[in-house]
């Protein structure tokens, strides 16, 4: 069972604002909205010590769908965050991103467009994201809707009883508590004189709490496909 919105809050400011982690009522009235901010940076990718990006949440794995237009773009799903890794078409098979890169090589895909103003009528052969689009080449006649996987935000805490979304129960209050006390501390601890010592502390600890997370859900290496043309069916669209 994951941590609620009521239990986080207790943890960093007590039950009425002056105890707790932070130990100051000032806080308080904001302390929801920075306990999902630490969510969402979470799960849309931490840069540890070492350079690397934290990998994406299993949990907020999600399929939805884009319908493309007329034009050679459409918005990519509400909820998206981070890492398109999947479109399909119709039929179940993979639209592929530009030879040579992923979905997000945007200056490859134009570089091998047949037509440098993406008019290229079609059957969809190739995708690309732009921002919180997804651009694609060709453009069909009709409207279809093309399966997209990707990493979703996370659902924000409102109620009380609101439980995290996306981080693995055994890590979610640690992860919370540390990231929010580092962003606080780094706040007040900003003087010319200070020693940054709460900053420093709960900025370890977070980073401790966020190679188990790493090491907890692993990293998916890139996906291989196979047959005809570099398609796979995938057998989810009629």
């Amino acid at each position: 069972m994951g941590e609620t919105l009521t239990t986080l809050k207790e943890v960093l400011c007590g039950s009425d604002g002056t105890q707790g982690v932070l130990q100051d009522a000032s806080y308080y009235s904001g302390i929801t909205d920075r306990i999902n901010d630490a969510v969402t940076a979470i799960a849309a990718g931490i840069r540890m010590p070492d350079g690397m990006i934290s990998p994406p949440l299993p949990d907020l794995h999600e399929i939805g769908s884009v319908t493309t237009t007329p034009t050679y773009y459409a918005d990519l799903p509400d909820d998206y965050q981070r890492h398109l890794f999947l479109v399909v078409d119709t039929v179940g098979r993979r639209i592929p991103p530009p030879i040579g890169g992923d979905y997000y090589d945007f200056a490859l895909f134009m570089s091998q467009a047949g037509k440098k103003d993406l008019s290229q009528a079609g059957y969809p052969h190739v995708a690309v994201i732009r921002g919180k689009r997804l651009y694609y080449q060709g453009i069909p006649a009709s409207a279809m809707t093309l399966p997209v996987h990707y990493y979703r935000k996370p659902v924000a805490m409102a109620a009380d009883d609101d439980e995290v979304d996306g981080l693995p129960d055994h890590l979610q209050k640690r992860l919370i508590k540390h990231y929010v006390a580092r962003e606080v501390f780094g706040e007040l601890e900003d003087g010319e004189d200070s020693l940054g010592i709460g900053y420093k502390y709960h900025t370890a600890r977070f980073y401790e709490a966020m190679t188990e997370l790493i090491d907890f859900i692993g990293i998916d290496g890139t996906p291989e496909y196979y047959g005809q043309e570099g398609f796979i069916d995938l057998g989810v669209c009629d």
